[in-house]
């Protein structure tokens, strides 16, 4: 019997471990740490987390199942986003995040929505005049944060959260072009004013908007990187 219990102990502590390295490992992610085509190293995080490489490699297969990296002969990498990726990402946003938005009016204590989009916006604001690609993504964030907390729908929430790392490297790459921060700031605003104005189907509409203009801003900072010239040329 104490046999039985304590090999019930260590598969805790070791599924725990799991978790902790799953989570920490996927929130860096999401912070952008490792960026597309970068490789994970399993002996690296088990050094930083001080265990085997075991229940790093767990930890790592559970982020492959969900897309967030790929599995190679080398390890782990995070993936790189193809052009099919990227505007099925954007179509899926497109059907889930405008309902998102038009219940968000629906329910939200507007006085509490409208100061926490605003901060955001600030916040967006000193990004722009420090040119400053964290700060932006970290403003993006905040605003996200104060509308999608306003929806009640759990089930809904949980299909935006499904897409939402994928997104994310979306965002890196919109938020890294310091040069389409006065655009972003205005987009921000615009949509804020939806959110906040009580009219849902403003807010669907502005929503749709938003997404559309986060596509195309993201293509066309694509094919000005793929038609820059090369270092040296």
């Amino acid at each position: 019997m104490a046999t039985s219990t304590g090999k019930s102990t260590q598969a805790s502590k070791a599924e725990t471990l799991v978790d902790t390295i799953y989570r920490d490992t996927r929130k860096r992610l999401n912070a952008g740490d490792w960026h597309p085509g970068d490789r994970l190293l399993d002996y690296e995080l088990a050094e930083r987390f001080g265990c085997t490489r075991m229940p790093v490699r767990q930890a790592l297969l559970r982020l492959v199942n969900e897309g967030l990296l790929n599995s190679t002969t080398r390890g782990f990498q995070v993936p790189v986003l193809t052009d099919a990726m990227v505007r099925d990402i954007f179509e899926l946003r497109r059907i889930l995040e405008p309902a998102a938005a038009a219940l968000a009016v629906n329910i939200a204590d507007r006085d509490q929505l409208h100061a926490g989009l605003s901060k955001a916006i600030d916040l967006a604001k000193v990004a722009m005049v420090h040119k400053d690609a964290a700060l932006m993504f970290s403003a993006n964030a905040s605003f996200r944060q104060a509308w999608l907390q306003c929806v009640h729908n759990e089930r809904l929430l949980d299909a935006i959260a499904m897409s939402a790392d994928h997104a994310n490297q979306v965002r890196f790459a919109n938020t890294s072009d310091t040069d389409n921060y006065q655009v972003t700031v205005e987009a921000l605003e615009k949509l804020g004013k939806a959110l906040t104005s009580g009219d849902p189907e403003y807010a669907r509409n502005e929503m749709v908007g938003f997404l559309k203009l986060a596509e195309a801003s993201y293509f066309l900072r694509r094919q000005q990187i793929d038609s820059a010239p090369a270092f040296g040329s």
